[in-house]
């Protein structure tokens, strides 16, 4: 019995060492995700009252079939590859 009460009381001891007295994210600056929100809004376009409204595309038959006909004969054009760093 005597080895229960010892092992629970080490085990409990070493539990405390796991808990924290805050959370995760308030160890860290005020700032934090700040970045990625700038990031964000440089990259969100605001639409216009008319860019709203008029959400319409016409299709291009022409394309569609071009592009239809290309693929069925194996002729589609290869994509340009991009390359972010030299």
């Amino acid at each position: 019995m005597r080895w229960n009460r010892t092992g629970l009381a080490v085990l409990a001891l070493a539990l405390t060492g796991c808990a924290s007295t805050q959370p995760a994210l308030e160890a860290h600056s005020s700032g934090f995700g700040d970045a990625v929100a700038q990031n964000i809004a440089a990259q969100r376009i605001a639409p216009t009252a008319e860019e709203k409204a008029n959400t319409f595309i016409p299709p291009n038959r022409a394309r569609q079939k071009a592009a239809r006909e290309a693929y069925e004969n194996g002729t589609v054009k290869e994509p340009i590859a991009v390359q972010t760093t030299e």
